[in-house]
């Protein structure tokens, strides 16, 4: 189906959108509701307890200024200590497990070998980096530079959001993995390499198609697109996960994945 790329309105939607207010609080919702007969579905209950605790802390004292470089080490002793696990690590050991996130959510590099203690502090850093999002939108929506890096910090999508109502139906926003700004970009375009006309998307059988992999035959990448008006209160981490069977058969047609999600123990190359 296609879908029109403006509005039918001399008043056009905004090209950013900050992090939104229940942001955890919605993926807490969301992981809850996909876990019931998951394979995963004790991970993944686990992630919506994490994303609890990350609304929680999202929320407080929203005017504080601090750097997330700064602020997510306490933020992640916070985490540690609601979930009833060691902090542990030395502080060497723990700043090498972020800047190897950072990384990761740029794509910079793969995410193989990422354990539980990385997911918290990706967890930590998601909180720090959206709430310093928030600040920089309220002051003044940042421009779109690079389409396929994030307007705020830098980071990658982990997918397209194909939005529903609010004047942007039908519209497609890529969505920040690190810090959950969502950016407009076109569709039709390959979000990875820009490319047109050698773009196609494959869904699951049995589904509302709902959730589709973006792919790209001239990069032979894909990313994940996430379609609201067919699931409503679709989240894209919370549904990436729950879909990871589709990366196994895109990856089977040649594809490689483009998008880092910061919640999984292993990922395949950016």
């Amino acid at each position: 189906m296609n879908l029109p790329q403006t509005l039918p309105s001399s008043i056009a939607p905004p090209r950013v959108l900050p992090p939104a207010d229940r942001l955890f609080a919605r993926r807490a919702e969301r992981l809850r509701k996909l876990s019931a007969g998951h394979p995963m579905a004790r991970w993944m209950e686990w992630l919506a307890s994490v994303s609890d605790c990350q609304q929680k802390m999202f929320e407080r004292a929203p005017e504080v200024q601090a750097e997330p470089l700064t602020a997510w080490r306490a933020m992640y002793d916070e985490l540690c200590a609601a979930l009833d696990r060691p902090a542990g690590n030395e502080d060497a050991a723990l700043q090498a497990r972020v800047d190897h996130c950072l990384a990761f959510a740029a794509g910079r590099e793969a995410g193989e070998g990422r354990d539980q203690t990385d997911v918290m502090v990706a967890a930590a850093l998601q909180v720090a980096w959206a709430r310093a999002s928030r600040q920089r939108c309220a002051q003044a929506l940042p421009a779109i530079t690079h389409r396929e890096q994030c307007p705020c910090c830098g980071s990658a999508a982990i997918g397209g959001v194909v939005m529903a109502g609010d004047g942007r139906g039908g519209l497609r926003y890529l969505e920040c993995a690190l810090c959950a700004t969502r950016w407009h970009v076109v569709r039709a375009h390959c979000s990875l390499c820009d490319s047109t006309g050698e773009v196609a998307y494959l869904g699951l059988e049995g589904t509302a198609g709902e959730v589709q992999a973006e792919t790209c035959a001239a990069c032979t990448g894909y990313i994940k697109l996430f379609f609201e008006a067919r699931a409503p209160g679709i989240d894209p981490v919370a549904d990436d996960l729950a879909t990871l069977v589709l990366d196994v058969l895109v990856g089977e047609e040649g594809f490689a994945r483009g998008a880092p999600n910061l919640l999984l123990v292993a990922g395949e190359a950016v």
